[in-house]
């Protein structure tokens, strides 16, 4: 039975180039890129506030200084209580994690979240995630998003069978059954346990239609895991394989099914 510890750090992940959005962010960090008017790291640091997240450690790196200047901006408006920590270097998500470990590891000693910073979430996001965490006894829990195959392509998810009995899922066939061929849930995908998260899996090799948003909350377990994260393909240490070696070791997931973040939406990504 999961001890009802409650979760009251993030650690937020600041530190990428975002290349992808250049030219914007030649000049400006992902997480301050305005949204109706607002950087888009107000409305994490809001739903997070909503979470009842007491204490936030932003990791930085790209342009660090402008975002240490918004958190003190932050601080003094709001109150919350914001740690800037640099990442020596762009290594991936578990290196950005394991720089929190040795600069400040007595944050880490009970359960965390762990989010990117980009997303636009609605305001009871990382509330929502952290009730569904609390109300289930697996040890880590990430939040999904039904994206369809080409979508799921990103981060697809490979659950176990939904038989109870049956021998988890170890083939695509066997796990992709999230969605029905009008992309309605076939089943509910918090009540399959979570094997592993497969991480950009090649082109048809999703094992699932569901995808894992860059939001977990992690226990303080996982840490064990981080220094023997390998490099990936990409030329990163990525959370996602710190994960599956916890899993693979005997840790349990589940997930939460939120609304997919509109910048993921075709139908509304053009609008942004």
């Amino acid at each position: 039975m999961k001890l009802p510890v409650p979760v009251d750090t993030a650690v937020l992940l600041a530190a990428g180039r975002g290349a992808r959005l250049s030219p914007w962010t030649d000049r400006t960090p992902k997480p301050l890129l305005v949204h109706r008017g607002r950087p888009t790291l107000d409305i994490v640091l809001d739903a997070l506030a909503l979470g009842g997240i007491e204490r936030i450690v932003l990791v930085t790196h790209y342009l660090a200084e402008q975002l240490v200047s918004y958190a003190s901006r932050r601080r003094a408006a709001t109150g919350q209580d914001i740690l800037c920590l640099r990442q020596d270097r762009l290594f991936g998500t578990a290196h950005a994690l394991q720089c929190v470990m040795y600069a400040r590891p007595e944050l880490l000693t009970t359960p965390f979240l762990l989010s990117a910073t980009d997303y636009l979430v609605p305001p009871t996001f990382y509330a929502d995630l952290l009730r569904f965490h609390a109300a289930h006894d697996a040890g880590l829990t990430v939040s999904l998003k039904a994206l369809g195959k080409d979508g799921a392509a990103r981060s697809s998810v490979r659950f176990a069978s939904v038989d109870v009995g049956d021998a988890p899922s170890s083939t695509a066939e066997e796990s992709d059954r999230s969605l029905t061929p009008d992309g309605a849930l076939a089943d509910d995908p918090t009540e399959r346990e979570i094997l592993e998260i497969v991480e950009k899996p090649e082109p048809g090799a999703a094992p699932s239609e569901i995808a894992a948003n860059l939001a977990f909350v992690l226990p303080p377990e996982v840490r064990a895991h981080v220094g023997e994260t390998g490099v990936s393909p990409r030329g990163e240490r990525e959370i996602q394989a710190t994960i599956n070696a916890w899993l693979a070791a005997g840790g349990s997931a589940r997930g939460l099914l939120q609304p997919v973040p509109p910048e993921w939406d075709p139908t509304e990504s053009t609008r942004f």
